[in-house]
């Protein structure tokens, strides 16, 4: 039986979870046990290759700077938004060039500013999903004529899928969202792409940590034993433990004409 704690998605989970220092830990095992970083980037470099300038960058969410550190290299100025003061305060120690705001994308202040492009990777799940339209709209007002604006989310079918709605009956609404983007932007202004990655651990320890990064609420954590159970079942491989992440990727285009 899956297991529910009351709650049909994760968004009501506050973004301060953020600061907790557990949620930080299962962030470094999920990095360092994924290939999701540099496959994205390879997806994320195709839709950069169509810009028409390449001047200003900004990051929604960079967390470490995992994905900002090498796209920033293809751009002129690079701009990030971190809600999580010590990911921000890393990343100005590591790139001091880069110009960050610790402050939430719903309340940070980038005045008449505008960017050739603007990633969104994994960040809408912090996001009460009836607010996901005016939060792609606060970015397109920032967003350069002939722009991208990139969201990066999971995909609805797959193993991540599949273990999320064991324990928290829960979908991420992609085609709703996209046909929304649709009605809002244009059907020629609107792309979506697919790509999977794979997270591979030697210790089923590590990969009950990943799951209950998945997860995302910390409530989450009082169920460790089912985690585990979970992944000993169906994700065991001859050399570890191997669970598929596939992932949407959506494209906003801004009209050259505005």
């Amino acid at each position: 039986m899956p297991l529910d704690t009351g709650e049909k998605t994760p968004q009501n989970s506050s973004i301060d979870m953020k600061e907790d220092a557990e949620y930080q830990r299962q962030l470094a095992v999920f990095v360092q046990s994924t290939t999701e970083k540099g496959i994205e980037l390879v997806k994320v470099g195709e839709v950069i290759v169509g810009l028409p300038h390449r001047r200003h960058f900004l990051d929604i969410g960079a967390g470490g700077g995992d994905l900002t550190i090498p796209i920033s290299q293809s751009f002129n100025e690079t701009t990030v938004v971190e809600p999580n003061e010590k990911q921000a305060s890393l990343l100005r120690r590591r790139c001091p060039q880069f110009n960050i705001y610790n402050d939430s994308w719903e309340k940070v202040n980038l005045g008449s500013k505008r960017y050739d492009f603007i990633l969104c990777s994994h960040v809408l799940y912090y996001i009460a999903e009836g607010h996901w339209l005016t939060t792609i709209e606060k970015m397109y007002t920032h967003l350069e004529n002939g722009g991208r604006i990139v969201i990066v989310l999971q995909s609805p079918i797959g193993d991540v899928a599949n273990f999320f709605n064991q324990f928290a009956h829960y979908e991420v609404n992609i085609l709703e969202l996209w046909r929304d983007l649709i009605r809002q932007y244009g059907d020629d202004a609107t792309e979506i792409r697919y790509f999977m990655s794979e997270m591979h651990t030697e210790t089923l320890d590590d990969m009950a940590t990943i799951g209950l990064f998945i997860l995302l609420d910390p409530r989450f954590r009082q169920f460790e034993n089912e985690v585990r159970q979970y992944f000993e079942t169906h994700h065991k491989v001859e050399d570890g433990y191997c669970f598929i992440q596939d992932e949407i990727l959506l494209v906003v285009k801004k009209n050259k004409h505005g």
